[in-house]
């Protein structure tokens, strides 16, 4: 039965491990091995700099339980913050990948058990989802048992893995598990644009949890009385939790070497594995009835006589693929969701973020804001400009980051999928494909760009800023004008990586999203073109709004040749896709 379920898993997950894209790249030869080195380098560094921070964050946080003398409540916290990171993750994960169409189609027709079907699924959801997660939990247990000296204990380890089995496996059977119960009781649901909107509900979530872990850790690196405080306050709470929660300190004795609690992890991760895994899986399987997007409806011959007396109205090849691309991400939420979701999502974040971490630092937002005021009445004219223009140059910069982070330059083709040859059989030009793909990523830049001068606006109504109507229009045309210029530039590289380099082979549209290493070099290059622009705006060129334009001019002439050759390549790179 393993053995079926670990070849299904493999099946689901055909052509989504970025491993499988390191291993296709080494066979392409010298230029393949040295994209892979590259890529492996850079891999290591960013692992090494997540977990040297969340290191230093655990190391802080035995420290302050240490003081209290609390220490017992360390495996707590590492694995209640390594579970949240599961459940988020796994959530919107879930929510894009529950029915992909195809997939699910094929593997009903074959004669499979439920058992197996789901078990697939699971494995797969636990290996993409889990892994980072029980990175996190490692650490935490490693940190802990250093300085509680179990480190040379042979049952630490042993309740390490045992412990972080069996919360990992828990929280992702739970996740599967509200999904199904929710889609098995209410059939109305089992629409994937809703499952999108659910997707976008558990990030904000997460921006609220966020946001009061991020203040606990500021709380933390601050030694102010204020600041420790506050600490011992929240200790003082978590010591009253805990006596609540008397079963899960237990269960985390596991990484003391206690035997009965490492038994019982493993009874339980052994329960969720080879019962409710398999006893889910009829359930899930009913669940998925109702999910297809095809749906025919036999029409009436009045309804027929209608349809062919109406005025037929025509558009044009472009605006028809437009449409048709447009629909293609909003439609399906891996694309959604892991792209164009965080053009609209970030401001929320950022908003929620903000006002639930100044408020648990225990600040009254009022107070603030009527000390920006005053504060702005009595600085000078030369302040008030410079913060017009840094407000340009960072406004600037949200737009583009917003804008591209979208992805859609990065996964123009990739999105297409085994599709593309549906479209590449249209009698269509393929200049006209790559317009509307140029277009289509311009148009979150547009998106990105009114969100900025709503909050720019806003900012100035309610700090009261001392700025009439045309100097905020003044900022608002500049800043965009910027932020396109750039975007325009980083449009082109992202849409040439793809082009050269199209992810086509995927099951899973997942993989096409967010299973793709053309999106992790696109993200980098806007941070790190992002970070040049702001290094020349704010030490390089003069501190004045004609600087943007400045900039803009000269971004548009590097844009112009790097366009015109990228669309001569496009054109004749799509034959070969």
């Amino acid at each position: 039965m393993f053995s079926i379920i670990f070849k299904l898993s493999k099946i689901m997950a055909s052509g989504s491990s970025i491993f499988t894209q390191l291993t296709s790249n080494i066979k392409k030869g010298p230029k393949g091995i040295i994209k892979t080195v590259l890529l492996a380098l850079l891999a290591l560094y960013l692992i090494c700099v997540l977990c040297g921070m969340y290191i230093v964050f655990m190391v802080n946080t035995y420290k302050i339980l240490s003081a209290a003398g609390n220490t017992h409540f360390m495996p707590l916290i590492s694995m209640v913050m390594a579970t949240f990171v599961i459940l988020f993750f796994g959530f919107t994960s879930v929510a894009a990948s529950y029915y992909t169409g195809t997939t699910e189609e094929f593997l009903m027709t074959l004669p499979l058990t439920p058992g197996q079907f789901f078990g697939a699924k699971f494995l797969l959801a636990f290996v993409s989802e889990a892994v980072f997660a029980l990175g996190m939990f490692i650490i935490g247990s490693a940190v802990y048992g250093y300085y509680e000296k179990l480190l040379t204990k042979p049952m630490f380890y042993l309740g390490t893995i045992f412990c972080g089995l069996s919360f990992s496996v828990t929280a992702v059977f739970l996740i599967y598990f509200i999904f199904i119960v929710i889609l098995y009781f209410i059939p109305a649901l089992r629409k994937r644009k809703l499952l999108s909107g659910l997707a976008t509900v558990c990030v904000i979530l997460f921006a609220s949890g966020y946001s009061l872990i991020n203040s606990l850790m500021s709380s933390m690196m601050n030694s102010t009385p204020q600041a420790v405080e506050k600490v011992s306050s929240a200790i003082g709470k978590l010591t009253e939790v805990g006596q609540s929660i008397g079963p899960l300190i237990y269960f985390s004795k596991a990484l003391d070497g206690k035997v009965l609690p490492i038994l019982i992890l493993a009874a339980i991760s052994a329960l969720v594995i080879f019962v409710f895994v398999p006893l889910a899986g009829k359930m899930y399987i009913k669940t998925l009835n109702g999910f297809s997007d095809v749906k025919t409806k036999k029409m009436s011959a009045e309804k027929a006589e209608e349809v062919i007396e109406k005025d037929v109205r025509s558009f044009s090849i472009f605006h028809a693929l437009f449409v048709r691309d447009v629909r293609n991400v909003v439609r399906e939420p891996a694309f959604f969701a892991n792209g164009p979701l965080f053009t609209f999502l970030f401001p929320v974040i950022f908003i929620i973020s903000f006002t639930i971490g100044f408020v648990a630092s225990g600040q009254n937002m009022s107070e603030l804001i009527n000390a920006i005021q005053l504060k702005m009445m009595e600085v000078s004219p030369d302040i008030i400009e410079k913060i017009k223009y840094y407000a340009a140059v960072g406004f600037m910069a949200y737009i583009v980051f917003t804008g591209t982070f979208a992805n859609l330059a990065t996964t123009s083709f990739s999105r297409e999928g085994k599709s593309l040859n549906d479209l590449k059989a249209m009698p269509i030009r393929n200049n006209v494909i790559i317009k509307v793909k140029f277009w289509h990523a311009m148009l979150y830049i547009g998106f990105a760009a009114l969100v900025a001068i709503n909050i720019l606006v806003a900012a100035v109504m309610i700090f009261g800023l001392p700025y009439t109507f045309i100097e905020i229009a003044e900022i608002c045309i500049m800043m965009t004008i910027a932020a396109v210029a750039v975007s325009v530039l980083l449009i082109f590289i992202d849409m040439f990586l793809d082009t050269m380099n199209p992810k086509l082979q995927w099951e899973s549209p997942v993989a096409a999203a967010k299973q793709n290493l053309n999106v992790l070099w696109s993200i980098l290059l806007t941070i790190v073109v992002c970070g040049i622009v702001i290094v020349l705006l704010v030490f390089l060129l003069p501190k004045k709004l004609f600087s943007l334009i400045i900039l803009a001019a000269v971004i548009t002439l590097i844009s112009a040749p790097v366009g015109a050759a990228y669309f001569k390549y496009a054109e004749k790179r799509i034959d070969a896709m």
